[in-house]
């Protein structure tokens, strides 16, 4: 090649068919770029609100073992988050009466009527309960998804009979909610409208050992992602495991 065509070949910069190439590998980039970090912030979402609810539930069972009252996690599903625009709340609620699941005839406070709206505190003269905190699930996570771990999902012994096929073993039809004794042990009700019901091995199978509820992506938001952070409590000992699926 002459000297002449060298420095012409040189000058020619980037044919129609090398543009749209490098334009199409752009694109693809920039696709995959915009996918990793469409869900990133989910993930993170999500790993947050798991540490955060176990947390709520460690703060409640060290306060019943440090006031020696009756402390729950209330758990509503279903609640919409006025101002956050996401569904799931939670309310740790110290009981000073020991009635809170049964009528709340004392300090006048019930679970079947508790608005989570306007969380109040029983009490009267002599017992004073208190609303200790509460934590409302960030946009696009739920307590879900409804299957739980999956299907055919299964923990190991000693946990095998906890089921964790399901977003919460111990909820109803509107929520649910693990209470800590003043030794720290653990145990669960279900919700259904006004109707309080203790959970028994024959209500919610598996109590005796323990109860799992998992936290996972909105659908109707993130319907390209899978997953969840299962946490399963221990009856005997009110202990926390969680279980990152996905």
């Amino acid at each position: 090649m002459s000297h002449e065509n060298e420095r012409a070949f040189g000058k020619r910069g980037f044919t129609l068919v090398e543009m749209a190439v490098v334009l199409a590998i752009v694109a693809v980039l920039a696709g995959l770029a915009y996918a990793a970090l469409s869900h990133a912030k989910p993930r993170a979402d999500l790993a947050s609100a798991t540490v955060e609810l176990t947390s709520l539930i460690h703060q409640a069972r060290q306060s019943a073992l440090a006031s020696g009252n009756n402390v729950s996690v209330l758990v509503y599903p279903n609640y919409l988050n006025p101002g956050v625009n996401s569904t799931g709340y939670f309310v740790i609620y110290q009981d000073a009466c020991f009635d809170f699941f049964t009528g709340g005839a004392t300090c006048g406070v019930s679970y079947g009527s508790y608005n989570p709206a306007t969380p109040a505190a029983g009490g009267n003269a002599t017992y004073q309960s208190i609303v200790l905190d509460t934590m409302a699930l960030p946009y696009g996570i739920v307590v879900g998804p409804p299957a739980g771990m999956g299907a055919g999902a299964v923990l190991v012994a000693p946990l095998a009979g906890v089921p964790v096929n399901t977003n919460c073993s111990f909820c109803g039809t509107t929520g649910g909610a693990v209470q800590f004794g003043p030794q720290g042990q653990a145990s669960f009700y279900s919700l259904s409208g006004s109707t309080v019901t203790p959970c028994t091995t024959l209500t919610c199978p598996g109590v005796n050992l323990g109860a799992s509820l998992s936290l996972g992506y909105d659908p109707t938001i993130h319907g390209d992602m899978t997953g969840q952070r299962t946490l399963v409590i221990f009856t005997s000992s009110g202990a926390v495991q969680t279980i990152n699926g996905g």
